[in-house]
């Protein structure tokens, strides 16, 4: 009887916890499998997990950063200390996944205290159901939980809403009692410390309670008196100190930690430009005392200047607000709680600070604003008490006339309201694709790409100079890339592509190629990756130009090849080739007359008649260029396939992509290209058919060359 009596009284609380362990089920299979995807970098997870990696080892809240450089986390422009609260559990067991299963967890736990806030404040447990429900619907919830793998920002979210519940009941029960100030000032002082401008919602927060949540005060008159009496309340002298502490810490962070240690940043970067011989004065916003002062650039170039133009210019405000596509995010922001929230603006306000800072950015490719981006984390938990005030306000004001209430008609109209925000999160949780809701079809969708060969293709009756479509090179080799994370050793410094950062984070150093390619014990050249390049709005075919000076360092050498990655490592001086793997002829005698596609034709080829796995060898392709045909966007690779087993492996030519790429080629000249058979051990032993292919994403052609015994 009892544990139904309880059932009964706590039903709507019970189905919360359910929907809250069927999300903590779904956001750990999502996340393992996104983590082994490869979906989570060196920005920001692997910068995450290498910050509590160096501070065990000695180097408190070191990083590699876009530019290669060793340094503090605030050299970056973030003061967020609140990743030190995981440094217990990350020493317990060091992987990246703590801190994203962590994060979602914490995340996804915020519903309790949504149900308590809005318990609280609506009186009715279906109402609070229904607005939790909501909260673990919510497109933007689902794209922190499922995709942005950890940030500050994101995880201090329950924390706030735990100090806007703990003083909502301080406040209506008068008790303002030790214990529950203590564990006040605990989550807001973890709030602050997720992100630098989290103290500005701790400021507006104050200045909420100070006028709207007063207790005892006295009737308003203009003289000191009552200004004295008003500050002297309890309440006030809260919100006065929720305001001072803000203050001190905005300006710490702001004005004295970030300018202080921006010159450790500015300073690697003059090294990065100078090894790659760039000219720094060309690189957009890096040389600044706040490295993302530059997103604001048409309001000023310092923070009073951006200050200063926002408030005397509305103006240009409200152009730049609701210019692009910050009308349709704001919406995307609004709509999952059916626009509930505006009707409580003295709540909604405290979001100010980031609704300005993601909506008022004036470079163009810059998104901040997207429900998909971690930087609208902190919007959320005002949206949603907002929302329940909203529902609180309306049912007042629809029920309230001439000082009569309608207690049962108010209460109906909450649970109307609460159901509208329900159906509301259902229809845009599906519409915006929220990741968690659509877990199974992306699965599926995934699978669907899995590398094998068309089995329509009788590997026994194809004979040299045929032409085949073969699966294209892979952007992102998944099994390949995790086959190069586990050959590289612990403690050795890297350069690679932002994709593995994240599992190659435990070390210290782990810079974005081509930062360090020429001082780190590994290099990890990815043909098709060029993040820092699209961030620092550099020309692409820097990353061939750095790789061609690899092929000739003679300090590294080829250690493995994958699909689109090449490992060199650092072995000191060794005997090289002094001739380019890519050569130009005019004449040349052509043996053989096999098309591939678009003129392109091989004339010659020689092929080693066996190798030996983790043993560099070459083979020789030579190529002409038939008409004059653009050879755009093509890149060429080698196609080997297991006779006995099908198992299908595949490397991208680096000469030619970068010496001199086919888009480059003339018509009717020769290219000999030595190309790199750079197996790595884990392929299996035996016979293999060699193609050489061409492939943009639109066309694949691979052309039969023979075969090779592998050993």
């Amino acid at each position: 009887m009892k544990l139904r009596l309880f059932i009964k009284n706590n039903i709507t609380f019970i189905l919360l916890w359910i929907l809250i362990l069927v999300n903590i089920f779904v956001n750990a299979r999502m996340n393992i499998f996104r983590y082994n995807d490869f979906d989570f970098g060196k920005f920001d997870l692997g910068n995450m997990s290498q910050m509590l990696w160096t501070t065990l080892h000695g180097h408190f809240m070191y990083l590699t950063d876009y530019f290669g450089t060793n340094l503090p986390r605030w050299s970056m422009s973030h003061v967020d200390p609140i990743l030190l609260l995981f440094l217990p559990l990350f020493a317990i067991y060091q992987h990246p996944l703590v801190l994203v299963f962590s994060q979602f967890i914490l995340v996804i736990l915020g519903a309790v205290v949504v149900y308590k806030i809005a318990e609280l404040e609506l009186d009715s447990k279906i109402a609070a159901f229904l607005i939790s429900a909501a909260y673990l619907l919510n497109p933007s919830i689902g794209y922190l939980n499922a995709t942005t793998g950890f940030h500050g920002v994101t995880v201090v979210v329950p924390f706030f809403l735990t100090a806007f519940y703990v003083f909502e009941k301080m406040y209506r029960e008068k008790n303002f009692s030790k214990g529950r100030m203590i564990l006040f000032w605990l989550m807001l002082v973890l709030t602050m410390s997720g992100k630098e401008q989290l103290p500005l919602y701790v400021i507006l927060y104050g200045i909420f309670v100070m006028f709207f949540r007063s207790i005892d005060a006295p009737k308003f008159k203009f003289d000191f008196d009552w200004f004295k009496k008003f500050i002297s309340l309890k309440t006030s002298k809260i919100a006065l100190s929720m305001i001072g502490v803000g203050i001190v810490w905005f300006v710490v962070a702001f004005l004295i930690i970030i300018p202080a240690y921006s010159k450790q940043r500015v300073d690697g970067f003059q090294k990065f430009a100078a090894t790659l011989q760039i000219d720094p004065n060309s690189v957009r916003n890096v040389d600044e005392e706040n490295y993302f002062l530059g997103r604001y650039s048409d309001f000023g170039n310092s923070y009073s200047e951006v200050l200063i133009t926002m408030v005397t210019n509305p103006k240009m405000v409200i152009k730049v607000l609701f210019s692009g596509d910050r009308i349709e995010n704001l919406q995307r922001i609004f709509e999952p709680v059916g626009y509930m929230a505006i009707l409580s603006p003295l709540t909604l306000i405290i979001a100010s600070p980031d609704i300005f800072i993601n909506f008022l950015t004036t470079v163009d490719g810059v998104g901040t604003s997207e429900i998909t981006n971690h930087r609208v984390s902190m919007i959320l938990p005002i949206v949603f008490i907002s929302t329940i005030y909203g529902i609180s306000f309306l049912a007042y004001y629809l029920t309230s006339f001439k000082k009569k209430s309608f207690p049962k008609i108010k209460k109906s109209i909450i649970i109307v309201a609460a159901l509208i925000t329900f159906g509301f999160s259902i229809y845009t949780t599906f519409f915006y694709n929220n990741p968690v809701y659509l877990w199974l079809q992306q699965a599926v969708t995934r699978r669907a790409f899995a590398k094998e060969f068309d089995n329509s293709i009788d590997l026994n009756k194809v004979k040299i100079g045929d032409v085949v479509k073969l699966t294209q090179l892979d952007n992102k080799d998944v099994e390949c890339a995790q086959k190069v994370v586990n050959m590289i050793p612990a403690g050795a410094s890297v350069s690679g592509p932002d994709y593995l950062g994240a599992q190659l984070s435990l070390r210290e150093t782990y810079a974005i190629f081509p930062a360090l390619y020429n001082q780190t014990d590994y290099v990890i050249v990815d043909v098709f990756s060029q993040k820092i390049l699209t961030i620092l709005d550099l020309q692409t075919n820097l990353v061939k130009d750095v790789v061609s000076s690899l092929i000739k360092d003679p300090n590294y050498q080829l250690s493995t090849g994958c699909g689109n990655l090449f490992v060199f490592k650092r072995v000191g001086p060794h005997t090289q080739s002094l001739l380019l793997p890519l050569q130009e002829r005019y004449a040349y005698t052509e043996k053989y007359n096999y098309p591939i596609l678009y003129g392109l034709t091989v004339v010659d080829f020689t092929l080693p008649a066996e190798v030996t796995r983790g043993v560099d060898d070459k083979a020789q392709i030579v190529y002409v260029k038939r008409d004059g045909t653009a050879l755009e966007g093509f890149v060429l690779y080698m196609t080997y396939i297991n006779k006995s087993t099908g198992e299908l492996y595949q490397l991208a030519n680096l000469p030619s992509f970068s010496i001199n790429e086919p888009a480059n080629w003339e018509t009717n000249k020769h290219y000999i290209e030595d190309v790199d058979i750079a197996l790595p051990q884990f392929i299996n032993s035996g016979t293999y058919k060699v193609f050489v292919g061409m492939s943009n994403k639109i066309k694949t052609r691979n052309l039969y060359i023979g075969d090779i015994v592998v050993k």
